[in-house]
């Protein structure tokens, strides 16, 4: 067995001679030749070709380093793919990555504001103004004072008659007091309360010990006062309410 393999080895390269050195070429075996016709007739435009002489060489080369530089620029790989000239980076976004991102602004304090009292009168021209701030910006609060009466004597033409019934009423030991109302001066004050029907009650007592020409009045009516409140307010609406002449001089103050 071994030895046909080494024959046939042996055939095997005595053949590859054979064919290499074209010893077969008349069977049509042979390699191919670099010096066939075949060759000349595979040139393209073979008059083209010229001998340069020492001068156009030396300006080729001149042509050729002048245009190195350009060259030698780096070519973006996107630009190549598609035959268009890349488009320059973004630098306004690489300015937007450099800049510090801003702090956010700190919301504006608000606080909880009060202003009063204001009468019946005073607080109709304050609503004219109030309507002008955005709506549940501001409430008005309501406080009622009860009204009070008095058991009043007089009124006297002068200070004498005054004294002297004064000294009548000591004498019935009934206590006394000065009206204190311009309107109801001079005048003898037998009593102040909370109701009218408990000073009706006092009239009728002071009848029974003998007084007489008393009457029940008002010394204080009932009213109703009204409280400014601002709830959540700026430093701008602040300054603005602060301003309004229907304020009457009265500061908005913290809520108690």
């Amino acid at each position: 067995m071994i030895r046909f393999a080494i024959v046939l080895l042996l055939l095997a390269n005595a053949g590859y001679y054979a064919f290499s050195h074209g010893m077969l070429r008349s069977l049509g075996w042979a390699p191919e030749n670099p010096a066939e016709p075949e060759r000349l007739q595979q040139q393209v435009n073979p008059e083209a070709l010229r001998i340069m002489t020492r001068e156009e060489m030396e300006q080729a080369q001149k042509q050729v380093q002048s245009a190195a530089p350009a060259a030698e620029a780096p070519v973006n790989p996107a630009s190549e793919a598609t035959g268009k000239p890349a488009a320059e980076p973004d630098k306004s976004t690489d300015k937007l990555a450099e800049k510090p991102a801003e702090k956010p602004e700190k919301p504006e304090k608000r606080e909880c504001l009060v202003a009063g009292s204001f009468d019946a009168k005073q607080v109709e021209a304050l609503r004219l103004q109030l309507v002008k701030l955005p709506e549940g910006s501001w409430k008005l609060d309501s406080t009622t004072s009860a009204g009070r009466w008095m058991v009043y004597v007089g009124k006297f033409s002068s200070q004498d008659a005054l004294d002297k019934r004064r000294e009548e009423l000591r004498a019935l030991d009934i206590s006394t007091d000065r009206a204190r109302l311009a309107s109801l001066e001079p005048g003898i004050s037998l009593g102040r309360f909370s109701t009218e029907e408990a000073a009706e009650r006092h009239l009728a007592a002071m009848g029974k010990k003998g007084v007489s020409g008393a009457k029940v009045v008002v010394d204080r009516p009932e009213t109703i006062n009204y409280t400014l409140r601002l709830p959540r307010v700026d430093a701008a609406t602040k300054k603005r309410v602060q301003s309004w002449h229907v304020m009457d001089g009265k500061d908005l103050q913290a809520c108690s």
